[in-house]
């Protein structure tokens, strides 16, 4: 008898602990899953390496976006959990990263990324896996083209390449023109190409091509072929931390002309003050109206003043939350949304998505340093 009885207890017992299984398992006694109360966003971008400013820059105002939705009880009553992974600027290393924040953190939302030759690399990865890409700084006229599910928070090269060139041949009045450019990134490429093609259409002569990668440091060659011709403006696009360093050589090997640079290089933080000749230097940059409270907030906030990178790492993060607000985690539904976005105000002006999911109707200004 007592021996029944023990087995009966014991059956008790197993049966309560694959009850208790089931509902640590699902959530409830009922089988239904727990709803996450959070929503994980990976932010992948250039955090070192020659392009490391831009991804720095752009978190920062990633972060400062984060900080303001989860202060405020997060979205929809979940918080943001973000999931960091450097890039590096580099194809292999960001597919390397992508595959860990798709396969291993399950994300399916992801944004911060500012170099083009990661972006092209990894879209077929974030498409087929159906997550909603946000290539924040990734500049290549063909990023958003890479599947339905992708972003950006930049305008595209072909805009900002075409304007300096005009400005060059029509306002400048010149005639002549060089252009430097890194091609180890297809962003390099497209900047040369349509500046190339936009300076011949207004009737300017292109003397000299040079190139060169994103980790030269000594420019001293190329630009005394370019020097040769006596081109009355070189075209400059190189990364943040080369720009600099082309710059001064070009001043110390005797170019007096007019210097074109790329914008975000040349609005990247410390740029302008390691330039040490600042006359004739020019570049287009999208038309900044800071119509927003963020540039007073993050002023008190951090004590510094934010820049138009740091507002766009903002931005990014400020559309997704937009979309999540109004779709949850729906990747498709926050596609429609964004899609469907008119005059939607942001912290540099209102923007509209076209059906690539590129921005359109950015209008720029020439600026010098």
């Amino acid at each position: 008898m007592k021996r029944k009885t023990g087995i009966i207890v014991l059956s008790i017992v197993l049966v309560l602990l694959v009850v208790a299984l089931v509902i640590g398992l699902t959530g409830s006694e009922t089988g239904r899953t727990i709803e996450s109360k959070e929503i994980k966003i990976a932010y992948v971008s250039a955090l070192s390496g020659e392009a490391g400013i831009w991804g720095q820059t752009f978190q920062r105002g990633f972060d400062f976006a984060i900080d303001e939705i989860n202060s405020n009880g997060g979205i929809n009553g979940k918080l943001i959990k973000v999931i960091y992974e450097d890039d590096a600027c580099d194809a292999t290393t960001g597919i390397t990263a992508f595959n860990k924040v798709i396969d291993l953190d399950n994300v399916k939302i992801i944004a911060g990324t500012v170099c083009s030759s990661v972006a092209m690399s990894v879209a077929k990865k974030t498409q087929e896996n159906r997550v909603l890409y946000m290539a924040s700084g990734a500049t290549h006229p063909d990023v958003p083209k890479q599947g339905d599910l992708i972003f950006r928070m930049w305008v595209s090269d072909a805009y900002e390449a075409k304007e300096i060139a005009k400005y060059a041949v029509n306002t400048l009045e010149l005639k002549k023109l060089a252009i430097a450019y890194f091609n180890d990134n297809p962003a390099g490429i497209a900047l040369k190409d349509n500046f190339k093609e936009e300076a011949e259409k207004n009737g300017a002569e292109i003397t000299r091509i040079e190139s060169f990668t994103s980790e030269n440091k000594d420019f001293r060659t190329a630009l005394l072929k370019l020097m040769q011709d006596n081109p009355g403006a070189i075209y400059l696009a190189a990364v943040p931390e080369q720009t600099p360093l082309i710059v001064n050589q070009a001043r110390e090997l005797g170019y007096e002309g007019v210097i074109l640079l790329y914008a975000p290089s040349a609005l990247s933080e410390g740029v302008p003050e390691k330039i040490l000749e600042k006359k004739d230097i020019y570049y287009a940059s999208p038309i900044l109206k800071k119509e927003t409270s963020f540039w007073q907030d993050y002023k008190a906030v951090t004590g510094e003043e934010a820049d138009i990178l740091v507002a766009g790492g903002y931005d990014s993060m400020k559309v997704l939350a937009y979309g999540l607000e109004k779709c949850g985690e729906n990747n498709e539904c926050i596609r429609d949304s964004l899609l469907a976005l008119r005059n939607y105000q942001t912290t540099r002006g209102k923007i509209s998505y076209d059906n690539n999911g590129d921005l359109t109707n950015i209008a720029f200004e020439i600026k010098s340093l």
